[in-house]
């Protein structure tokens, strides 16, 4: 439900982005319950050093060296 009210906040979305959110969520439902807010936090993690790395990329490839 929570990634379907995100989907329409944000129209910038691809279909691949909301099939990978929806496979992601299909594989924190087979976590078991006592351990999904650890996974989610290591996941979470995960993405936004992706995201920051990503970032820092594109930011080297605009400064002259």
């Amino acid at each position: 439900m929570a990634a379907r009210a995100a989907a329409r906040r944000n129209d910038s979305y691809t279909e691949e982005q909301i099939r990978s959110a929806k496979r992601l969520l299909d594989v924190l439902m087979g976590v078991p319950e006592e351990k999904q807010a650890l996974f989610t936090a290591v996941t979470t993690a995960y993405i936004d050093g992706v995201e920051t790395g990503t970032r820092i990329a594109q930011e080297m490839e605009g400064a002259t060296v």
